[in-house]
């Protein structure tokens, strides 16, 4: 077996998809429901959300991804973050080392999806 993609209910995929190209994934897919967003062979289906039974419990949910964050690791997070913020993201935290070794921060999706960039503490 192999994790292959995520899958996001978004309020609107158009503008998470943009969102993602900022991050530096490029966009596989797009139509009015959703998108397919990829970034180093691991993508992210952002579908619009939707009220029918089968999917309003998911997809109406009122936090998105509580107690989920998906790691991203770069090369360094302190250039990381200052590129994105120079693109106009604001990350929800600034970058800190932590007792587990790693360097990280956090950059909050347009529906409040947590991505963690990261990349080990060298010494």
């Amino acid at each position: 077996m192999k994790i292959t993609n995520l899958l996001f209910w978004v309020q609107e995929n158009r503008l998470s998809e943009k969102f993602y190209a900022k991050l530096g994934f490029n966009i596989v897919e797009s139509d009015d429901t959703h998108s397919t967003v990829s970034l180093n062979g691991f993508k992210i289906i952002l579908v619009n959300m939707r009220d029918e039974e089968t999917f309003s419990k998911d997809s109406m949910a009122p936090e998105k991804g509580r107690g989920m964050y998906v790691y991203l690791a770069c090369y360094d997070v302190d250039t990381t973050y200052n590129s994105l913020k120079a693109k106009g993201i604001q990350p929800a935290t600034e970058p800190k080392d932590w007792d587990w070794g790693n360097r990280e921060f956090i950059v909050k999706d347009p529906d409040g999806y947590k991505l963690c960039f990261w990349s080990p503490i060298t010494r």
